[in-house]
């Protein structure tokens, strides 16, 4: 049986800020409880990998790559992770679901850069 964390985004954000392009989805704008992050560098420094740092929850369970394909639909976000993710036990994927009309309308480019270039197969309807 596949451990897939499913999160409802109450918050979705998508932007560039310090030297980075950061895409976030929490359950709550204020509080949240569930929530992941994924950000990478616009240019990376020599000290860090040329991929995108993801953490699901905590920084317990963050790290860089791990992800092997990425899809964007209208009302959903699913990560398929890698066998050998190091997010946690067994975990699987995460399916995020959320309110299409509350999607940044930049959402989808800011993924883009994120995975442009790894090892990660993104795709977006």
């Amino acid at each position: 049986m596949k451990n897939i964390l499913t999160i409802r985004a109450a918050s979705i954000a998508a932007q560039e800020a310090d030297e980075s392009y950061i895409v976030g989805f929490a359950d709550s704008r204020t509080q949240p409880q569930e929530y992941i992050i994924l950000q990478r560098s616009v240019e990376p420094d020599d000290d860090e990998p040329a991929t995108y740092f993801l953490e699901i929850n905590d920084a317990e369970t963050s790290g860089y790559g791990g992800i092997q394909s990425a899809m964007l639909g209208e009302n959903s976000f699913t990560l398929v992770l890698a066998d050998d993710n190091d997010y946690g036990d067994g975990l699987d994927g995460v399916t995020i679901t959320f309110d299409g009309a509350s999607v940044p309308a930049d959402l989808k480019h800011y993924l883009g850069q994120i995975f442009q270039g790894t090892d990660c197969t993104f795709s977006a309807n």
